[in-house]
């Protein structure tokens, strides 16, 4: 038995409101800087920035941020080497081997 009933109850889902992007612009007009909020779809972003150019408006210099190096390591930086495995690891008393020897035992090597 499939009844179907009629509903007198419309979706209010296709009534409501689409939420609208927002989006912000900076531009420069005649030196002065210029924040310009437009609301809608890309289309209105786009339509907004073709009217910024039309009045003389420029995109904000863009500011180069210095490249900072990470500071090489010298000679002296590098941790000592054990004579049998090679880099020794830092601990709470200075340099040690974290390896083991051929009889099973850490190696002894420190610095």
């Amino acid at each position: 038995m499939n009844q179907q009933t009629a509903s007198n109850v419309t979706s209010i889902d296709s009534k409501q409101q689409q939420q609208q992007a927002r989006f912000s612009i900076t531009a420069t007009i005649d030196g002065f800087p210029v924040q310009v909020e437009v609301e809608g779809k890309a289309e209105n972003l786009r339509a907004m920035i073709e009217r910024l150019r039309a009045i003389g408006a420029t995109p904000p210099a863009q500011q180069s941020q210095p490249v900072t190096a990470e500071p090489t390591k010298t000679a002296d930086d590098a941790p000592p080497v054990c004579e049998y495995h090679g880099a020794m690891r830092r601990g709470n008393h200075g340099y040690f081997c974290p390896k083991r020897m051929g009889n099973g035992e850490y190696c002894k090597s420190r610095a």
